[in-house]
């Protein structure tokens, strides 16, 4: 039986294979974008046939997070097709930030504080992205399980409503947009390489304003600030330091922070809204 997540998922598919012919160039990518998204939706699908007939703890957690398992995939894909309606905008957010500040943050920031041991901080506070959200999955599915399809449903419809966002704001963010020396990136010891590996096979030129990192982050927050006090307690400095690390290590314009900060709670909102959306299914 399909559930309000699944809907919320392959309603995105089809919003998104939308953008994507808005934004064919009869180029190889663009029939390896639908091909895939065509394999994700049947082995989503079989997933979920093989659910309702196999009970399995495994099998039951991937089945209710999927989503949010392959987010990464469909983060990136927004570069394939973000400039349909506008070329790209960084200049315009470079332009913002100097009108704010009169000078650039993502390039100040780490040349002031340009010891390895406050880079490795920055970096760390980025991998803790990946961190806050992994426990916030294992904190909403086991220990809020009365809320979990909800928490679950408005965390993954938060994510999407985003790469909606990116999928037609076109922005690729300071360490892809600018040029040598000026989007050389921070040395630390350990976490640049970890996250220097991400960025190189799961990064691509988008994405940047607002910045999702930040507002995902604010809304896991405001999830379960009343839910789970401790947890809540615990991931703010986490999400404090990621916040900084983001212009830190020029993924992000301080106006993208900013622009991540305001929209977060709306994109909550919204997300809510969908979940209250009606959907006429059996109870499984």
């Amino acid at each position: 039986m399909l559930k309000k997540i699944d809907y919320l998922f392959f309603s995105y598919v089809f919003i998104t294979t939308i953008l994507l012919f808005f934004s064919w160039n009869k180029s190889l990518y663009s029939f390896d974008l639908l091909l895939t998204r065509g394999l994700i939706s049947i082995s989503i699908f079989v997933l979920i046939f093989v659910n309702n007939k196999i009970k399995n703890t495994v099998l039951e957690l991937i089945r209710n997070i999927y989503p949010i398992i392959i987010s990464g995939y469909f983060y990136s894909e927004t570069v394939f097709y973000n400039k349909f309606i506008w070329q790209n905008l960084d200049q315009k957010l470079i332009d913002i930030d100097q009108s704010l500040f009169g000078f650039q943050p993502s390039l100040i920031f780490s040349e002031y504080f340009s010891s390895r041991l406050f880079s490795e901080l920055m970096y760390f506070g980025y991998f803790s992205f990946y961190l806050l959200i992994i426990a916030f999955v294992i904190i909403s599915y086991y220990k809020l399980k009365n809320e979990s399809e909800a928490l679950i449903f408005k965390f993954s419809a938060a994510m999407f409503l985003f790469y909606l966002f990116f999928g037609i704001v076109p922005s690729a963010g300071p360490q892809f947009y600018l040029s040598s020396p000026e989007n050389n990136l921070p040395i630390a010891f350990f976490f640049d390489k970890i996250m220097h590996f991400i960025q190189e096979n799961a990064e691509q030129p988008t994405a940047a304003f607002p910045s999702s990192h930040v507002g995902v982050s604010i809304i896991i927050l405001i999830l379960v600030r009343k839910r789970a006090q401790l947890f809540f307690k615990i991931a703010i400095p986490f999400v404090i330091i990621l916040i900084a690390s983001t212009i830190y290590i020029k993924a992000h314009y301080a106006i993208d922070v900013i622009g991540g900060i305001i929209i977060a709670p709306i994109i909550l909102y919204l997300a809510s809204l969908l979940y209250r959306i009606p959907v006429f299914i059996k109870k499984s």
